[in-house]
């Protein structure tokens, strides 16, 4: 995979975590917001992955 795929994995990650935030805050769980903290630290060792990548 190029730098390109490992970039967009992980935007589309960043938007579920954010989402997923959101939908925690109105659901009024504020308690479980920790879970949306996950997918953003997977993007995170994404995009490093994808900097690996010629």
């Amino acid at each position: 995979m190029n730098k390109k795929v490992y970039h967009q994995i992980a935007v589309a990650l960043a938007i579920i975590s954010i989402v997923l935030a959101v939908g925690l805050l109105v659901w009024g769980e504020r308690g479980t917001i920790f879970i949306a903290i996950i997918p953003i630290l997977i993007a995170g060792l994404v995009e490093q992955m994808g900097k690996k990548v010629k």
